[in-house]
C-alpha cells in the first residue's frame, strides 16, 4: 500500500508535464452539434508514450524523484482513435488491468516501439499507469485495483459502471 501512495506521488509531477502532450480538437469543434459536444465532454482521451529508464534522443527528462528518472516520448504511439474496444480484465494472479483492443494503425505503431521500451499512459491528462504490456492486437496497462480499471473504461467509454 505504501508503494502505491509512493508511486501516486512520484507521478503527479509526470502527469504535469505530459498534460502538454495531450492531444486538443481542432477549432470547427464550436459549429458542432450541441449533442456531439456533450459527447465530446464525457469521454477522456487516452494517449499511450513510449518511455525508458536511460537516456533516449528525442525523449524528455521527467524526474519521479530526486533519485529516479524516466526519459519519454514527445508524442504519443498510440491514441484513443487507434482503439477499437476497452474493457478491465484481471489475470490469474488477481492484478487488474485495463485491456486496449488496437486497430491495425495502433498495432504497426506499438510493433515500431523497440522491445526495450516501457510506456506511460495517459487517459484524460493523467497518468493512469507506468506498467503497460503488448499482447497481440491489444495493449493491456496495470492499474490499482478492478475498481479502478472500471472507472477508467467509463471515462474513456462515457459510461459509468452500473452501480452495486
Amino acid at each position: 500500500m505504501k508503494l502505491s501512495r509512493k508511486l501516486a506521488l512520484a507521478v503527479l509531477p509526470l502527469a504535469a508535464i505530459l498534460a502538454g502532450c495531450q492531444s486538443t480538437g481542432s477549432s470547427s469543434s464550436q459549429a458542432a452539434a450541441p449533442a456531439a459536444q456533450a459527447q465530446q465532454i464525457q469521454v477522456a482521451n487516452v494517449e499511450v508514450f513510449a518511455a525508458s529508464d536511460k537516456v533516449v534522443k528525442g525523449y524528455r527528462a521527467v524526474k519521479l524523484n530526486e533519485k529516479q528518472t524516466i526519459y519519454v516520448a514527445n508524442e504519443p504511439v498510440f491514441t484513443r482513435a487507434d482503439l477499437t474496444a476497452i474493457e478491465p480484465v484481471q489475470d490469474n494472479q488477481g492484478r487488474a488491468f485495463v485491456r486496449l483492443q488496437l486497430n491495425e494503425n495502433g498495432v504497426k505503431a506499438l510493433n515500431a516501439v523497440p522491445a526495450n521500451r516501457g510506456f506511460v499512459t495517459v487517459v484524460g491528462g493523467q497518468v493512469a499507469s507506468l506498467s503497460g504490456v503488448r499482447d497481440g492486437n491489444n495493449f493491456l496497462f496495470l492499474t490499482r485495483d478492478t475498481q479502478t480499471a472500471q472507472a477508467i473504461v467509463g471515462a474513456v467509454t462515457g459510461q459509468q459502471p452500473a452501480a452495486k
